[in-house]
């Protein structure tokens, strides 16, 4: 790959996460926009698995609950050792 196409990819994505309000969140509102999502994503989970239908949007959305759960677990890590 080109300097410029790695240069205008990591603008792209940095454009989509700042749109997405994951750039700039204070760092002692982290852990909770985390949890709001958490439950935003297990709501709509325990609507799918009502639903016979969309499995790929059900491993999606279970897959997401991983992720999340992941970065709430290394948000808590570092919230411990900056305390220390």
């Amino acid at each position: 790959m080109s300097r410029p196409h790695d240069e205008s990819e990591k603008e792209r994505v940095w454009r989509v996460l700042s749109e997405a309000g994951l750039i700039d969140i204070p760092p002692g509102e982290f852990a909770e926009r985390i949890k709001d999502a958490r439950h935003v994503v297990m709501r709509r989970l325990s609507e799918l698995l009502g639903l016979t239908t969309d499995i790929q949007e059900r491993e999606s959305a279970a897959y997401s609950l991983a992720t999340l759960k992941k970065l709430e677990r290394t948000v808590s890590r570092i919230g411990r050792r900056s305390s220390d």
